[in-house]
């Protein structure tokens, strides 16, 4: 019995814990958990990745001061079997697991590899399944929670959706634009019935080669007009005012012969840092409508440079 008492307080901490037990009476004690990572989100600090065993699920917290020292973020994936001893806290009812080091995280059995699939053999059969694909961006928009990259190769194209979390978690996100050759893992689901890949972290994107220069025609602003509903214009001009709209920011643009609006969504507004009087140069599709009259709706945060 003395022996044991004299134990240090940590030799516990690596038994491992079935996930399904640790509830709200284990807040602030040390565990250890073992499960495969479901899912992978980039959050302001760090990231986020869900661990299942055959109990229940858990949320392992990584700050980025401790990742440096984890795993790679090319190892910590979908699919991947991990080890972590960390302090046990709860967010919403939800329970996570934080380490206080980045090597009480250790992958046990690495991802199974990934089936890399033409773009044009991927079916509603794929749906739940996580695919790596490599192509061409040949379009992209954006939506109220982030981006979409229209992907193709010479056999189809699918929709790549990506998060504002893992749009922000990208090295180089000004690389990823039209013209841009990607390789993208990532998970297979449906939305109003067309297929689209949704990669988990910015680690499952690579750009394979940047976006080249884009070949897009110059617009004398005077010159847009509702006839150019759906064109692809380059313009360059002066920001004389900036209008807040419930979606975003109406940027109104001068040059030497004219005015046109630039509309930029809250995706968009929030990554570009614009002010009266700077320079810049943007590219974006007119949208004439009778309503709201004639805009150029910018897609990227790189569409749009400041000059001066």
């Amino acid at each position: 019995m003395m022996l044991a008492e004299c134990l240090p307080a940590h030799a516990a901490e690596k038994i491992v814990t079935p996930i399904g037990k640790i509830t709200s009476e284990y807040k602030g004690k040390f565990v250890t958990v073992q499960g495969v990572i479901q899912s992978e989100r980039r959050f302001k600090s760090g990231m986020r990745y869900k661990l299942g065993d055959d109990t229940g699920q858990i949320t392992l917290v990584l700050f980025d001061r401790e990742s440096k020292q984890a795993p790679g973020p090319d190892r910590l994936i979908e699919g991947a079997t991990v080890n972590v001893t960390g302090k046990v806290d709860f967010f919403k009812k939800e329970a996570q697991i934080v380490p206080v080091r980045g090597t009480d995280v250790v992958i046990v059995k690495p991802a199974p590899p990934v089936a890399s699939l033409a773009i044009g053999a991927i079916s509603a059969d794929n749906v739940g399944q996580t695919v790596a694909v490599q192509g061409v961006v040949v379009e992209a928009a954006n939506f109220s929670a982030g981006f979409k990259l229209r992907l193709g190769d010479d056999t189809g194209q699918i929709t790549v959706t990506l998060f504002e979390s893992v749009f922000d978690a990208l090295a180089k996100p000004e690389q990823i634009n039209v013209g841009a050759t990607l390789s993208v893992t990532g998970e297979v689901n449906t939305f109003g019935g067309s297929l689209e890949i949704t990669p988990g972290s910015a680690s499952r994107i690579r750009v394979v080669a940047a976006s080249p220069p884009r070949d897009v025609r110059h617009y004398l602003l005077c010159n847009i007009s509702g006839n150019d509903h759906n064109a692809l214009v380059r313009v360059i001009g002066e920001v004389a005012n900036l209008q807040p709209f419930d979606k975003g920011i109406e940027v109104l643009l001068m040059d030497e012969t004219g005015a046109q609006r630039l509309r930029l969504y809250q995706v968009v507004a929030k990554r570009v840092n614009l002010k009266v009087g700077d320079e810049i140069e943007a590219i974006g599709r007119v949208k004439a409508s009778r309503t709201r009259g004639i805009a150029i709706e910018v897609a990227l945060p790189s569409d749009v440079q400041v000059k001066r």
